[in-house]
Parts: structure tokens; C-alpha cells; sequence
């Protein structure tokens, strides 16, 4: 649900305001579906949730040629939980759909923020990687009699997504050192999106 959450708020944010139908077809075209395992229906009941919440406020517009359609647009607080679920997912390890989640929504972050906590991902993923790599000089000692040995290739497979994962990190942490991609910090980054409501006062 977290990445559910997140996606749907930095969308509304990034668009200075939409409809549901929008939130969904901008999810379906970035492929969403397929790498943060959001559901149709999920975006619906996180929208109606994070209004609830107020973390979005709701404007009812006339329809075209229908029913009044429900515009979302980001409260300051919604807002903020944007940045929080970004640096929840580049910390959190073993959470890939919220990892992609935070990736998608990585510049509603500073680039110094970024970079602390992809390096808390490294740092988790480095201690990790020494406590595997102790188990597998005595795996029988904390392996229970009746887990079968072949069980073992589990760890392995996950050690090897581990180094591959860490690898990834650190060069991430280094092209956001050496200036890659707009931050919020950065003109013309999403933070400077101008809030309509404002805009006509």
C-alpha cells in the first residue's frame, strides 16, 4: 500500500492537481503495474484515503457530459509525506515495489537528502551482506535439523540480488554527487510546482 500511496500523491503533486482517471493513466503509462504491483481499483481507495487523511483536499467539477468529477490536489502535509515515503523506500531494504515507488518519485528529495539515504541503503545492505556471508562459514550451526540443507540456495540467490543491489546504490549515491538529475533543491525541480488555489488569489 505504501507504494501505492506514494505514487499517487507525487502524481497528484507533480500535476498541480487531477482526477482520478488522470492518476491512473499516468500510472499506466509509466508501467506501474508491472513494477510496483498497483492495482485500478488501489488508486481509487488511495486517493479517497489520503483525502481523508488530509493529505489531499477534494474539488468537485462539473462533468462535461456527466456526473461531477473530483479534482485531488496536494495538501502542504501531503506534501510532506512525499518526502517521507521516498526516504522510507530508499533506506528500507527487502521492499522492492516501495524501492521503484521511491525511485519514480526520487527528485521530491534534495540531492544531499538523496544522497543520505541511499547511503543508509548501502550501509544496511553492506551489514547485511557481512552477517550472510558469516552464516555461510558455519551455516550448520544456525541451520535447525529440520530445515533441509539444499535450503541453503535461498541465501545465496538472495546474497547475489544483495551485491547487485549495493553495486547499483553506491553508483547511484555517486552520480547524485556529481550533479545527475533535477533535486528539489534544483530550479525547475516538482517542489516548485506553483499551487493553483494561489495562483488566482
Amino acid at each position: 500500500m505504501s507504494a501505492t500511496k506514494l505514487l499517487v500523491l507525487g502524481i497528484v503533486h507533480i500535476s498541480g492537481g487531477a482526477h482520478g482517471y488522470q492518476v491512473r493513466s499516468e500510472l499506466q503509462s509509466w508501467r506501474a503495474e508491472t513494477w510496483a504491483k498497483i492495482k485500478p481499483g488501489s488508486i481509487y481507495h488511495a486517493l479517497k484515503k489520503a483525502a481523508a487523511d488530509g493529505l489531499l483536499t477534494e474539488h468537485a467539477e462539473p462533468g462535461n457530459s456527466g456526473p461531477e468529477r473530483v479534482l485531488y490536489r496536494a495538501t502542504a502535509r501531503g506534501r510532506d509525506e512525499i518526502v517521507e515515503l521516498v526516504r522510507d523506500g530508499l533506506r528500507r531494504t527487502h521492499d522492492p515495489d516501495m524501492l521503484n515507488a521511491a525511485i519514480a518519485m526520487l527528485p521530491m528529495l534534495t540531492r544531499s537528502d538523496a544522497i543520505a539515504h541511499v547511503g543508509e541503503r548501502v550501509a544496511r545492505l553492506e551489514a547485511e551482506l557481512v552477517v550472510r556471508a558469516e552464516w555461510q562459514e558455519h551455516p550448520h550451526r544456525d541451520i535447525p535439523e529440520h530445515i533441509p540443507e539444499h535450503v541453503r540456495e535461498q541465501a545465496e540467490l538472495w546474497a547475489g540480488h544483495a551485491r547487485t543491489e549495493l553495486e547499483w546504490a553506491k553508483s547511484l549515491s555517486k552520480r547524485l554527487s556529481e550533479g545527475a538529475y533535477t533535486m528539489a533543491d534544483d530550479p525547475g525541480s516538482w517542489q516548485t510546482v506553483p499551487d493553483p488555489l494561489k495562483m488566482h488569489l
